[in-house]
């Protein structure tokens, strides 16, 4: 006979866990009791850390009404999309001058994000007697370097990119599937252009677009499909029992002195948005915004620090896309 290894109560011998229904319910009431507490203390923490941000070399003319691109500057101009390089090569070369495949912000998100995923696992309320590991989607992956890296925490990591090449190059290096004998995690990579795929998809427990949101022109659609991979309920709400989808989103920061302010100097980023106007487009999308820098730090709403990583909870579709 199973029984529930806290109250003892007789439980179906089916059950995944070993806690009967009301003790897990009351393990999970006080997971989300201490993420509350967290997430409030770095809410504080935040507020302290929030300063003026240091002016740019030229003054940014701003109206109050954003245009429908997020920029509220009515003199800045934005870069036509073009094709990125393929970022296998740009890896290789990034290895030859350097000595690593990332550059130094970059490894530093990912690696954020791994040890927030660890983080995660521990926090579960089964651990350590069950060992969840959660399910995540790497969009625009490239050739697949950071989506190999925090895969080491999920049980199935799933990279995509519309470039073919670095898609063939992921699957080449980091194609992992399960053996059907021990635990290992999957991790599989596809050629997908998530502007134009209207398939439905798989939901995940984290998404990830990294470096991936200024070299789109319709930022809007790309937020309104990348949604389609958060959990949702039968009362299709996005704030499920299980918690809901974790949005990590990172872009440039305009505010950061060294940063253009009347055109992206990079030819593959449409545009670059200030600190402010981030926060605005992603309010947009998202009930729930917050701001850290590469390492997981948190930032205030105006800071002049880049790049931006954003964590974003609770899809919301806006009126107007």
């Amino acid at each position: 006979m199973k029984t529930c290894e806290v109250c003892k109560k007789e439980i179906p011998e089916d059950y995944g866990n070993a806690l009967c229904d009301d003790c897990y319910n009351k393990q999970v009431k006080e997971l989300d009791a201490k993420k509350l507490a967290e997430e409030e203390e770095r809410k504080e923490k935040g507020k302290e850390l929030s300063t003026a941000p240091n002016p740019p070399e030229e003054p940014i003319k701003s109206d109050k009404t954003p245009s429908k691109h997020g920029i509220t500057d009515p003199n800045y101009k934005e870069n036509p999309e073009v094709d990125d390089m393929e970022q296998w090569k740009c890896n290789i070369l990034q290895f030859e001058h350097t000595g690593d495949v990332f550059y130094k912000e970059t490894r530093n998100m990912y690696t954020f994000i791994k040890n927030y995923l660890i983080r995660t696992i521990l926090d579960h309320p089964q651990y350590p007697k069950y060992i969840w590991k959660p399910s995540l989607v790497d969009v625009g992956c490239g050739c697949g370097v950071g989506t190999n890296l925090v895969s080491q925490e999920c049980d199935f990591a799933w990279g995509i990119d519309k470039n073919l090449k670095s898609v063939q190059f992921a699957k080449t290096v980091f194609n992992r599937e399960k053996n059907g004998r021990y635990y290992t995690p999957q991790v599989s990579f596809d050629h997908i252009d998530i502007l134009q795929d209207t398939r439905e998809f798989l939901r995940f427990d984290f998404v990830l677009a990294i470096e991936v949101i200024e070299h789109i022109f319709d930022y809007k659609k790309f937020l309104g499909n990348i949604i389609r991979f958060a959990k949702r309920n039968k009362k299709m709400s996005y704030n499920v029992k299980s918690g809901p989808t974790e949005f990590f989103i990172s872009t440039p920061n305009r505010n950061w002195p060294k940063l253009s302010v009347r055109r992206p100097t990079n030819k593959f980023h449409v545009r670059e948005w200030t600190a402010q106007e981030y926060h605005a487009i992603l309010s947009e999308f998202f009930e729930k915004v917050e701001f850290m820098n590469c390492k997981g730090e948190p930032l205030p709403f105006d800071t002049d620090k880049t790049p931006i990583l954003s964590k974003c909870l609770l899809p919301i579709f806006p009126k107007k896309q």
